[in-house]
């Protein structure tokens, strides 16, 4: 429910350029389902999730990647050599021909590990195809690419010269 809010229906929350909503007001709209959440839970929830997809500043939280909402959440940007891409075999063969485009969502993500790409290419088929990114070589061509997390990166899109499916 917390991804939801933050990183696509931020309404009753006022959401700044960055996607920082205020603490307070988040739990006051989580409440309406578990009257019982505190600060703490909030606190506790973003320290232990193992993608790292919040951030907690001072009284403000936000989503650091996966919206669909107009935030631009100012992450680093890195040099990196390879990233990988975990989805199903028909969309791998449009990606090849394509490229990687965020779809619904602001940013393109890519993972940081082939077993995290597998991990999320498994949401849409059960034997997913990963897909690895030559960044380093997108990067010198002068694309952009962003930390979001220790195992999550994100940019606005890859060419498909800089993709081949592993394997």
């Amino acid at each position: 429910m917390m991804a939801y809010l933050l990183r696509h229906d931020p309404s009753g929350m006022e959401i700044d350029r960055r996607g920082f909503v205020s603490l307070g007001k988040l739990i006051e709209k989580l409440q309406n389902r578990w009257p019982e959440l505190s600060k703490g839970n909030v606190k506790e929830i973003v320290e232990e999730d193992s993608k790292g997809r919040y951030e907690i500043t001072e009284d403000r939280v936000r989503a650091l990647y996966g919206h669909s909402i107009d935030v631009e959440p100012d992450l680093p940007e890195v040099e990196v050599d390879v990233l990988f891409h975990g989805t199903s075999d028909s969309v791998a063969d449009r990606i090849l021909d394509q490229g990687l485009k965020s779809q619904t969502r602001r940013k393109v993500h890519l993972s940081a590990r082939e077993e995290d790409a597998i991990e999320v290419g498994r949401r849409h088929t059960p034997n997913p195809t990963v897909l690895k990114v030559n960044a380093k070589q997108a990067i010198d061509s002068g694309i952009k690419f962003q930390r979001a997390s220790e195992r999550i990166f994100v940019t606005d899109y890859v060419p498909p010269r800089f993709i081949a499916r592993l394997g």
